[in-house]
């Protein structure tokens, strides 16, 4: 075995091995900086993944929205959107027009539940706003709040309406800004309100001061997910459709990606691709067992060709060239020969000649075979000679 096709087969191996790790040991979760998007699709961190799973193990109508807001309003009535909003970071902003197409479609008997310190940020507190909120602009030297050092704290809200449980938040998680008077403090944390629910005209919308309620740490601690549960249904009965807005998560199609290719079925596809890809490649470069040297027999060159060829044309209007000189000198000697003009026909030429020579061949034939460029198309070689010596003999005749 030569030292290239040893190369390649080592090669080939290092490439299955690498490949074969990337695909077991692939971790469909995103980076850590990312574990602060409270996206549907995020598994780690502040990511509502568990709770996204939970419903629809609970047969809850949940879907993924990644289209425009301005499409809700084909979905009909007596749905559900959830918008969350990390109080870390966030991506994409929230415009005037989402605002106003968000606040029509709560109206129209929709219901839209927002998580996250949303009095942060311009855009969603023109947000609140549409919904009669009022929240002020936090003080600059607060607005790192998000990043805390060491053990994180809890709270426990308590519920302003009877109901039993414990809904555990993060510590500082609290709503500010005015509520309309319209609006109901359904849990608070001693004088600060952390869940509410306002009237909007025939819907109703459910503002939650903590993304982290829906979050993959806090959904399993306490009584949050039961609590969150009755929020979304509190009289038993679920909406029609359960909207997770990721339109504005900006990782919708990164996390879609990461999931598709954590599927058993996508790696089992992908394996088999990969075998059939270093199969392929493996047998064209390279050959196994002795390399024989193929013997051929010597060939011609191509000019060789194209001269034998040019050889044969040649050869053959050589021999037409000799048949028409034949032909020719011969009507020559029988004009002489019959005392007739040259404008004189084959029938005349034919006519005379069978009086003085019957035995001769038939002139009027030969000649209208010579009246044509193809005189001698279709004959054999022995008809060629046939020719010439029926010419020579009527020339010979009339001498």
């Amino acid at each position: 075995m030569s030292r290239n096709a040893k190369y390649i087969r080592v090669l080939l191996v290092v490439m299955v091995v690498a490949v074969l790790l990337a695909f077991l040991g692939r971790n469909s979760a995103p980076t850590p900086r990312d574990s602060w998007v409270p996206s549907s699709f995020n598994p780690v961190g502040a990511g509502n993944l568990a709770f996204y799973e939970t419903l629809r193990d609970l047969y809850w109508p949940v879907e993924r929205w990644r289209d425009p807001l301005s499409r809700l309003a084909t979905q009909g009535s007596e749905n559900t959107l959830l918008i969350a909003r990390s109080g870390v970071d966030w991506r994409v902003a929230f415009t005037q027009q989402e605002a106003g197409l968000l606040a029509g479609w709560v109206a129209a008997g929709n219901t839209l539940v927002l998580l996250g310190p949303l009095a942060k940020w311009d855009d969603t507190r023109e947000l609140l706003a549409a919904f009669g909120i009022h929240a002020p602009r936090p003080d600059s030297t607060r607005l790192f709040e998000g990043f805390r050092l060491g053990p994180e704290k809890k709270i426990e809200a308590q519920s302003l309406t009877g109901e039993g449980g414990r809904l555990l938040l993060p510590e500082g998680a609290t709503l500010p800004g005015t509520l309309p008077a319209s609006a109901q403090v359904l849990w608070a944390s001693g004088p600060a309100p952390e869940v509410t629910t306002l009237p909007h005209g025939k819907g109703r919308v459910i503002y939650i001061a903590s993304d982290e309620v829906l979050g993959n740490r806090y959904l399993a601690q306490g009584d949050n997910l039961a609590i969150v549960l009755h929020l979304l249904a509190p009289d038993g009965r679920a909406p029609h459709h359960l909207f997770f807005e990721e339109r504005h998560h900006g990782y919708a199609p990164a996390f879609a990606v990461a999931q598709l290719f954590a599927h058993p079925g996508m790696r089992l596809a992908g394996l088999l691709a990969l075998l059939g890809a270093l199969t392929f490649f493996g047998s064209t470069f390279v050959r196994f067992g002795p390399v024989l040297p193929l013997e051929r027999q010597p060939g011609r060159s191509s000019l060789e060709f194209v001269d034998s060829i040019a050889e044969l044309y040649h050869r053959s209007d050589l021999g037409n060239e000799t048949m028409r000189f034949l032909y020719d000198d011969t009507h020559r000697h029988l004009l002489q020969r019959l005392s007739l003009p040259d404008t004189a026909s084959p029938e005349i030429i034919a006519s005379r000649l069978r009086q003085a020579h019957p035995e001769l061949p038939n002139w009027k034939k030969l000649a209208h075979r010579f009246d044509s460029q193809d005189y001698v198309a279709g004959l054999p070689p022995t008809g060629w000679l046939r020719i010439a010596r029926e010419l020579i003999q009527i020339k010979n005749a009339v001498a």
